[in-house]
């Protein structure tokens, strides 16, 4: 009589042909090495340590950086060299207005005019130093007048007139050290001013002479302001006057 065979049990989870039988195993073993990062597009805006930098290539073919943590800009204020011909113009304007001026002051040392007013609490906004720099307050202003009372020149003392400082009457020399006198002052003052504004002319058609002859320096291009829209860019762009450069308004570099 047969008899059936029935297999040994085995525990789940044993690989068949008992507990201790070797198993094989994949090599490909996953790796636990942090992976770099990836490379930023090439269309990425460019960051640092100062935050995002916009660029924007000058007239000139130079590029102005800027860099802002908070603030993405649109558009760039820039300002030109000095064009030669409003140099010219300027110059020959400041020589005009000096010649006007000399003649005003020579013409009042003539038969000098003086006016006095006394200079109240509300003053002291506008406050005076004296020799060693501390602030000092004088009472009363003295004003050198033209012929139709328009003030040419002025200085502060007291009521008697004295003054903390004055010119040396030979070099004309200041000295914050003396006293001096009111009338004596300003036409002192006045004179000293004369020589000032004659040195002005000089300048200025030493500057024309420059410019006709090329060797004048004209400046390069440059940003003087960046804004976030357009129209914060022109706004920027009209608060920036001068009277020889032109100011104009250019999108970023994209």
């Amino acid at each position: 009589m047969s008899t059936s065979h029935k297999p040994a049990r085995v525990l789940k989870g044993v690989p068949s042909g008992g507990e201790f039988t070797a198993v094989g195993h994949s090599d490909n073993v996953p790796s636990l090495t942090p992976q770099a990062p990836a490379a930023p597009s090439a269309t990425a805006p460019k960051t640092s340590s100062k935050g995002r930098t916009t660029c924007v290539t000058l007239p000139d073919g130079s590029v102005a950086t800027r860099s802002s943590k908070t603030k993405e800009y649109s558009h760039a204020v820039l300002q030109s060299p000095e064009i030669p011909e409003l140099v010219i113009a300027d110059r020959e304007a400041q020589i005009r207005k000096a010649e006007a001026d000399i003649a005003a002051r020579e013409e009042a040392l003539k038969d000098p005019k003086f006016k006095k007013r006394q200079r109240f609490p509300s003053d002291r906004r506008d406050p005076d130093v004296d020799y060693q720099g501390r602030p000092a307050y004088h009472g009363f202003e003295y004003f050198l007048v033209d012929a139709d009372g328009n003030k040419l020149e002025e200085t502060r003392g007291n009521s008697k007139g004295d003054t903390q400082g004055c010119y040396d009457p030979e070099t004309l020399e200041y000295d914050v050290k003396k006293v001096g006198r009111a009338v004596p002052e300003l036409k002192l003052q006045t004179k000293k001013k004369i020589e000032r504004l004659k040195e002005t002319i000089k300048d200025c058609k030493e500057d024309i002479g420059k410019v006709n002859d090329g060797t004048y320096d004209l400046g390069r291009y440059g940003v003087i302001s960046w804004a976030s829209r357009p129209d914060l860019a022109q706004k920027a762009a009209n608060t920036y006057t001068s009277r020889t450069r032109r100011t104009t308004v250019s999108p970023i570099d994209q």
